[in-house]
């Protein structure tokens, strides 16, 4: 059954965006990705967006380390295959970019024609150090930005990089102009110690687009306790992420149950408000079975949080609810 039967899905991150420019993950694919096409052994294309019941999908814009030296440009690039995209669905996909864009999208009940697409920078480094740079990227439909990836870029510390800093001056200059222009701002992949000055600056919501809960695994893309209580207390929401590293010690032994312990660790810290997900699709690779095969089994998930003892509306909640509100609050 179309999850939308049930619950509207909003999901906050994946990386198809790369698959669709010919950088993907899966090493298999040795060509660029058709959208368009039901393609076996992958996360993500229109077809397993519809039959998951997806009303939302947040394509994040990612650059690798040899990418940099011309990152808007590289950027760029991205932007303009997925206006291609946007172009050839004839209508499918529909770009988000207001709070009036999401509540136009299929509501539970609907059939599953349509697909809103909401466009992240995953690591500011395409704005190439100048705050000129955002109201080019706003012009071209970016309304999130994720301050840094695993690396250190001119605005902060990610988690990965060495060091005991957060954000650069600039990277905090970079967080009041994202509020003034009603950007969505995104602390996965910051530094602990960036993390706590982005909820120093912010005045209202701010998300964690794709993380898990540290509390069930000590990792550096896991949120503490602390952390999911301050996004939820600025009433944003933490996307729980489908990555097998990031879910279980060992990632052979991922799965949806044991991702249900990162929900209930979450919900435990900020309340079932601050609950949504983030699966990450195509942004890592499918070597294991992991939380769900792809984009299309949706399903599965509402399912297994019922057995797991959520109601429904909780189900819907955690799905899509969650991310509409908080995306709505930001977008206006």
């Amino acid at each position: 059954m179309d999850t939308r039967a049930r619950c509207m899905v909003i999901d906050a991150h994946c990386d198809t965006l790369m698959a669709l420019c010919g950088r993907s993950m899966n090493s298999a694919e040795k060509a660029p990705r058709d959208f368009f096409m039901d393609t076996p052994g992958v996360h993500l294309d229109l077809p397993k967006l519809l039959r998951g019941g997806v009303a939302c999908q947040v394509m994040a814009v990612f650059l690798e380390d040899e990418q940099l030296e011309h990152a808007r440009d590289a950027a760029m690039h991205m932007l303009d295959v997925f206006d291609t995209v946007l172009a050839q669905s004839k209508g499918v996909l529909k770009p988000v970019v207001s709070a009036s864009d999401l509540a136009s999208l299929s509501h539970p009940g609907e059939a599953s024609s349509q697909v809103g697409m909401l466009l992240s920078l995953e690591g500011a480094e395409a704005l190439e150090g100048s705050l000129d740079n955002l109201s080019v990227f706003y012009r071209r439909g970016v309304r999130a930005i994720g301050i840094t990836w695993n690396r250190r870029n001119q605005f902060g510390r990610g988690c990965r990089a060495e060091g005991d800093d957060g954000l650069t001056p600039l990277g905090r200059e970079l967080v009041e102009a994202m509020q003034d222009m009603h950007l969505i701002v995104d602390v996965a992949h910051l530094s602990d110690q960036g993390f706590h000055e982005v909820a120093d600056l912010m005045k209202g919501p701010f998300i964690a687009s794709h993380a898990n809960a540290r509390s069930v695994l000590e990792h550096p893309r896991n949120l503490t306790d602390e952390q999911i209580r301050i996004i939820a207390d600025h009433g944003g929401a933490v996307g729980c992420v489908f990555v097998p590293n990031f879910v279980t010690q060992d990632p052979a032994a991922c799965s949806v149950e044991a991702f249900l312990g990162h929900v209930d660790a979450i919900v435990r810290a900020g309340g079932i408000a601050s609950c949504a997900i983030g699966s990450d699709f195509d942004g890592y690779a499918m070597e294991f079975p992991g939380v769900l095969p792809d984009a299309g089994s949706y399903g599965l998930l509402y399912e297994a949080l019922r057995r797991h003892g959520y109601s429904h509306s909780d189900c819907c909640r955690i799905l899509g609810e969650n991310w509409q509100r908080v995306f709505s609050d930001i977008l206006g």
